[in-house]
């Protein structure tokens, strides 16, 4: 989606970093198919997308995020729905460098995007402890637990690839909206369970002051 919007012409340059491989319980839910089986993810990535657009920018990092060497970067995109990993890259890439992070919740019951901007805004630690305190969740009631084959890294995912295509739209809109100067609403949530209630509104939550790394 970003390729198509133009990521990586005029100019701008597309990096995707990702150490994993394409296995056969990726194909479900991911961009590749059979004929990227085995291959790295990053690598196959950037060559359909070259496919699809000769002209554009892409270059494939196929290593550890923790040790890519990415240089200055215009805005820096987690989607990997490692909670983790997400707030580790929050420290080692402080404000003000832009971050946007999208994620999908529970077994598919919604998707979820933050942007952070600027030193004052939310980081997704900051949002870890906003929701432990039961602050800025996503549904009324608690999501459901799966604790078997739970995650993309299992051979049963408990969610549609419709709901990764949520969770990409979602991503991005909210990265065109970054590249018209359009900031807010910072957290935006989008209910794929119609059975759950929407909790928090689209919304600007500030940096939390239990946030070890906002307020480091």
């Amino acid at each position: 989606m970003l390729v198509k919007a133009g990521a990586g012409t005029c100019g701008g340059k597309l990096t995707l970093v990702d150490l994993d491989h394409l296995l056969p319980q990726n194909i479900g839910r991911h961009r590749l198919g059979f004929p990227d089986l085995l291959s790295n993810k990053a690598e196959a990535m950037a060559k359909e997308l070259k496919r699809l657009a000769p002209s554009a920018d892409i270059r494939a990092l196929p290593v550890d995020v923790r040790q890519a060497k990415l240089g200055e970067v215009d805005l820096l995109i987690d989607a990997t729905g490692e909670e983790s990993l997400g707030h580790w890259m929050c420290g080692h890439y402080p404000s003000p460098t832009p971050m946007l992070s999208v994620w999908i919740e529970g077994p598919g019951t919604a998707v979820r995007a933050l942007l952070r901007t600027n030193a004052s805004g939310a980081c997704c630690r900051c949002l870890w402890h906003s929701n432990s305190r039961g602050e800025l969740r996503s549904t009324l009631t608690p999501l459901s637990v799966i604790l078997a084959g739970h995650g993309c890294e299992g051979l049963y995912v408990p969610f549609p690839a419709s709901v990764s295509v949520h969770a990409a739209s979602l991503g991005a809109e909210m990265a065109l909206d970054w590249a018209n100067g359009v900031y807010s609403p910072a957290l935006r949530t989008r209910l794929i369970d119609r059975t759950q209630q929407l909790a928090t509104p689209d919304c600007d939550p500030p940096r939390d002051q239990e946030c070890p790394i906002c307020n480091s």
